[in-house]
């Protein structure tokens, strides 16, 4: 099986992600699965919401998307060791020895990791041995403005699907 995985904070998970994902699975529909992985303790130490939140988040965003080859996949607070990030390498390898054994795994980024690409943990070894896909960014929707617009408090429907959206009411996050 060939399986994308796409680590992301998802903070919160918007229509840009979903945008890559699309992608992805356009991508000469090679890919049997995406796998969404949030983040727990970013490698760039992203200031994020807590992980219950994102994960909540992302199963609605998951729901949202109605394809069944994508799956979320909150597995970084396993394989943290204390306050010490999470690397790409590290899931990549837990996957690979795990739920992955016999599958193909290939690292989605979009053009900004690509362009820091060097400054990834163990980047060469992770090349040597595993894909990498560049997703274009078609759509350039980011969290910051998401979390933004909540804080003007405007309408964030063209940035989020319905049920992140209502997630987010529900919960009064980023007010």
């Amino acid at each position: 099986m060939k399986v994308a995985v796409f680590g992301s904070a998802f903070n919160p998970p918007t229509r840009g992600h979903l945008d890559a994902i699309e992608s992805v699975l356009a991508h000469n529909a090679q890919f049997d699965q995406v796998v969404l992985i949030p983040s727990f303790h970013h490698a760039f130490a992203k200031s994020m919401l807590a992980y219950t939140h994102r994960v909540a988040m992302l199963a609605r965003f998951v729901d949202d998307i109605k394809d069944s080859r994508v799956h979320a996949k909150p597995i970084e607070h396993t394989i943290c060791k204390g306050d010490t990030p999470v690397y790409t390498y590290d899931v990549l390898a837990h996957l690979q020895q795990s739920d992955f054994a016999t599958d193909a795994l290939t690292f989605v980024v979009g053009p900004d990791n690509q362009a820091n690409w060097s400054k990834f943990y163990k980047a060469r070894e992770i090349d040597e041995k595993w894909e990498r896909l560049v997703v274009p960014e078609r759509k350039r929707i980011r969290s910051t403005q998401v979390r933004n617009a909540i804080a003007n408090r405007e309408s964030i429907s063209r940035l989020v699907t319905p049920g992140v959206a209502s997630y987010i009411q529900e919960h009064q996050l980023y007010a």
